[in-house]
Formats: C-alpha cells, structure tokens, sequence
C-alpha cells in the first residue's frame, strides 16, 4: 500500500512540475489563442451558461459530501459520516495546495495578458493552478469512486467536472495548464487523505482485534 501510494504521489507531483514549466513555454501563447478563438464564438447565453456552471461549484462539491456527513452524524450512520468528512477535507486540502502553489509561482490569469481575453468570471488570486478544477477533481473523483461509485455517477460526476474545467477557460480566468495542473492538484488531495482515513480504518480495526 504504501508503495502504490508514493508511487502515484511522485507521478503526480513531477506531472505539476512538468506543467509549471510547460507554461513558461511558446505553448502559452497557443493557448491564449485557443481561448481568444472560444471566447470569440460565444454568445450572451452561452456565456450565461458556463458563468452558471462556474459559480455552481461549491454548492454540488461541499453539497453533496456536507449532507452526507450531516445526515451520517443525525443518524448514527459512521460510514456516511466518516466519507463526507474525508471528502470535505479531501477538498480543503486540494484547496490549500493550490493556493500554496498560486502564490509561489505568481502566475497572471490569461485576460491580464492577453488583450484579446475578456474576463467574464471571477479570478481572484493567480492563475496556477486552477483552484476551481483541484475542487471538482478531489469531489467528482470521491463522488464516482467512493460515495456512489455507480455508472451513473462516474459518467454525471464526469459531465459535470468537465464542464467545470470548460467554463474557467471559456470565461477568460484559466489555461489549460492551469486546469491541468488543478486536476492533478486534486487528485493529490484526494489521494493523501483517502490514504490517512484507510489507514485509520485499519489501526482502529486492528485494535478492536487486539485482546
């Protein structure tokens, strides 16, 4: 378990590393392209869509899991409490990395050097990495192969997390990069803590064993 778990750490961390170079690169420039081109082909609704989409985050990814943990501590229910705490905390460390990351690397959101780039949503600090995608990587990863873990589930948290990482960039506020470096961020928080709460499932199983 433990190698499994420092192996898939280290791939995850030296992909960040590899994208924070990636972005210093001529591959910013096509980028910053792309998202000109997008933005130039949207219209008044599309653009109300994905703004939708965007300012939806929190409400489905601290949501779901927050309901889960209420409703397993009203109910005496340790398995729904025990998954929504970890997801909650799944997503506040991604959160953390983030802006740890964000304000090392001081990258400048797309729209700030860009003129062609138009902010259309919020962009508060630095752009890498997405603060937004580490969120919706850590909680449609838990939705799908934790909470729910159905078909339906992996393909609904899948739309929706895509569609997530869509709006940052059509709304002039994240490069693919940015997302990129997100979604790995997520996934480190994820894995970090799914790994401490498996961990303490096991001490605690062990010890209830123990004469």
């Amino acid at each position: 378990m433990k190698k499994k778990f420092w192996l898939t750490f280290g791939v995850l961390v030296i992909v960040l590393i590899g994208l924070g170079f990636l972005r210093i690169s001529s591959f910013k420039e096509k980028e910053q392209n792309v998202i000109a081109a997008l933005q130039a082909s949207q219209s008044p609704s599309s653009i109300r869509f994905f703004q939708v989409v965007s300012d939806s985050i929190s409400f489905i990814s601290l949501g779901i899991p927050a309901i889960f943990l209420i409703t397993g501590l009203v109910k005496k229910n340790r398995d729904y409490a025990m998954k929504g705490l970890m997801i909650l905390l799944s997503i506040a460390l991604a959160g953390a990395i983030s802006a740890t990351i964000k304000r090392t690397v001081k990258e400048p959101r797309p729209y700030e050097v860009d003129s062609r780039i138009t902010q259309w949503s919020v962009g508060g600090s630095n752009s890498f990495p997405s603060g937004h995608t580490a969120e919706v990587s850590a909680a449609a990863l838990a939705f799908s192969l934790i909470l729910f873990r159905t078909p339906v589930s992996i393909v609904l948290s899948l739309i929706w997390a895509l569609l997530m990482m869509l709006s940052r960039i059509v709304l002039g506020v994240h490069n693919f990069t940015d997302i990129l470096g997100g979604f790995m961020v997520g996934c480190l928080g994820l894995l970090i803590m799914h790994t401490i709460f498996k961990r303490y499932e096991k001490h605690k199983q062990k010890g209830s064993i123990d004469p």
